[in-house]
């Protein structure tokens, strides 16, 4: 009788040990490309907002940032000048993390800001995360041309916490451009 119960136990846990193995082999290929796809797309991304960027040079000393900001880029022209700032956030969301990139100019303005990829709910959140196009009803739209301030945003209903989440995420990205400028002086 107590054969009938431990087996079975067994059995499962040797399978579940047994998968767990293959995950983790499936991610250790998996994880690099995964990885480079999200590098290719976030320059892509870069590109979009900040088109007459000729170079995109990642800050790596940069202190006193907000956990949720896990990348900063200069954007250069041709002649070297600094176009503004690109910020990869990663803010915590209803579903998971939402990775958002954030266009900042010289002067705190904010140039586009657009989701790269969430793991939130299909279908309530959609208008959160529909294409940004400036200074239109999109609620991603609503950010371009605002400064620090951030007056005026207005919450998609149903999404709150989704759209609660990506307002923060570019205040921590407004207020890491006002670190840079401090240190920048």
């Amino acid at each position: 009788m107590k054969n009938d119960f431990i087996k079975p136990i067994i059995v499962l846990a040797l399978i579940c040990f047994f998968i767990s193995g293959v995950l983790a082999v499936v991610n250790t290929y998996t994880k690099p490309k995964i990885e480079r796809d999200a590098g290719i797309r976030a320059k892509q991304e870069m590109e979009k907002i900040m088109p007459q960027a000729e170079d995109f040079i990642e800050l790596k000393d940069v202190t006193d940032l907000s956990r949720t900001i896990t990348g900063i880029f200069r954007a250069k022209n041709k002649a070297g000048d600094t176009l503004g700032y690109l910020f990869m956030i990663s803010v915590p969301g209803y579903g998971g993390n939402i990775n958002l990139i954030c266009g900042v100019d010289n002067d705190g303005i904010i140039i586009k800001a657009q989701v790269l990829s969430h793991t939130e709910t299909k279908g309530m959140t959609d208008p959160v995360f529909a294409d940004a196009v400036p200074n239109q009803s999109t609620f991603q739209g609503q950010f371009t041309g605002k400064d620090k301030n951030l007056e005026n945003i207005i919450a998609v209903t149903g999404a709150t916490v989704s759209s609660t989440a990506y307002k923060n995420g570019i205040r921590d990205a407004l207020s890491a451009f006002e670190i840079l400028k401090q240190e920048v002086r």
